[in-house]
Order: structure tokens, then C-alpha cells, then sequence
């Protein structure tokens, strides 16, 4: 069989060029996104436990026992929820996706898996020397979060799948917002081993910025239902 059959075979069976395609609904990647979210908030909580007490301790006690723990479980809903801003954000703006695409999304969807883990260690090293590493590791989960996310919007508005041509400068103040966001996990990534509450506080800062409305959520715009009927 010569080159030129090899690859004529070869194309019959795989679709290795993206704009060669097809592309479907987003709906069923969104249900998964969700799933693996709600999965990754349920394991968070699977860190709590009623710690052995003695005769007239309170709630007050538990708590206090366990404050570490619920420090990072609250940030790791902080994150998930974020983070679920973000993925409907970002698929709401799209036509549709193609395998490539979807590879992506289903990657990010691996870094959220790695939410509860991450949150375990910072809570484990709490008050310890190694505290750091938690740090660290949550740092590391969303920087690769973010890179995903900004290859996946890239490779979205290369491959056309946005339902309408991005506006240049809405497109500049996006970039601006994720490259600020990138410098900060990054930052927060070199500093943890000697500074690890100021880099605690920079991925802090990177998350509740997932929260804010930006103008991509403004009326009007690709996955806006309009105005409830009167």
C-alpha cells in the first residue's frame, strides 16, 4: 500500500482536520460540566466529621476543632462556583463545538476533579510547615484551569465557533482580565513555598473576580433569553 492509500485509509477513518468537523450542541457538554461540578462540591464536604468531644463542649467547639477544614471547603465552593460561572459563561457564547473542542472542555473538566484535593491539603496543613504545599497546590489547579480555558477560547474564536464575531475591544478587556488573573496564579505559584499567605490571598483574589458580572453578561448579547414575557 503506497503513502497515498495509507493516508486516503486513514481519512476514510479519523477526522484529524478541524475544519473537516462537525459541529454539535453544546447541551450535553454543559450537563457534564455541571455533573462533575456537583460531584466535586459533594466530595468537598466529605472532609467534615464530628470530632470525638468531651461533656459540655458546644457547637462553638466543633467548629473551633474543625475551623481549617471549613476554611477550605468554603474556598473550594467559592472556586466550584466560579468556576461554574465561568463554564456556562464561555459555552453560552458558543454556536457549538467540534471534537477538538470538546477534548478541551472535557480537560478543563479534569482540572475541577482536582478541587477537593487541593482544598484537602491546604486544610491537612493548616498551623504545619508544609502548609505551603496546599498553597501550592491549589495554585497549580488553576493555573491550569486558566491556560485550558484560554486555549479553548482561542481555539473557539479561531475555529469560528462563537455565534457572532467578537468585538476587538470587548476582546481586548477580556484578554486584559485573563492575563491579570494569569500573573496572579502565577505569582501566587513562585511565592508559595516562602510567602504562602500573601499567595493564598492572590488565588483569593483570583476567584471571587470569577464572580463579577462582566460585559459579556450585559443584555442583549449571544445566550441572553430577553425580556420575561408580560
Amino acid at each position: 500500500m503506497s503513502s497515498d492509500d495509507r493516508r486516503l485509509f486513514l481519512g476514510r477513518i479519523y477526522t484529524f482536520r478541524a475544519s473537516d468537523q462537525a459541529v454539535h450542541s453544546t447541551a450535553r457538554l454543559a450537563i457534564f460540566t455541571d455533573a462533575v461540578l456537583a460531584i466535586a462540591a459533594t466530595v468537598l464536604v466529605l472532609d467534615l466529621h464530628v470530632v470525638a468531644d468531651q461533656h459540655g463542649n458546644g457547637l462553638a467547639h466543633q467548629i473551633n476543632e474543625q475551623r481549617a477544614t471549613l476554611a477550605s471547603v468554603f474556598l473550594g465552593f467559592l472556586w466550584i462556583t466560579g468556576t461554574w460561572i465561568l463554564s456556562h459563561r464561555s459555552l453560552r457564547q458558543l454556536r457549538g463545538v467540534d471534537h477538538y473542542m470538546t477534548l478541551l472542555v472535557v480537560a478543563g473538566a479534569l482540572t475541577i476533579t482536582l478541587i477537593p484535593f487541593a482544598t484537602l491539603l491546604l486544610g491537612v496543613g493548616y498551623g504545619h510547615a508544609d502548609f505551603w504545599v496546599g498553597v501550592e497546590a491549589v495554585s497549580i489547579v488553576i493555573l491550569l484551569g486558566a491556560a485550558l480555558s484560554a486555549i479553548g477560547t482561542d481555539y473557539a474564536h479561531r475555529r469560528g465557533l462563537l455565534m457572532t464575531a467578537s468585538d476587538p475591544a470587548q476582546r481586548r478587556a477580556a484578554l486584559t482580565i485573563w492575563y491579570v488573573v494569569l500573573g496572579l496564579v502565577v505569582l501566587a505559584v513562585v511565592t508559595a513555598p516562602f510567602a504562602p499567605w500573601f499567595a493564598l490571598a492572590c488565588v483569593v483574589v483570583t476567584r471571587i473576580s470569577a464572580l463579577l458580572p462582566l460585559g459579556s453578561d450585559r443584555a442583549g448579547l449571544p445566550g441572553d433569553l430577553g425580556p420575561s414575557p408580560q
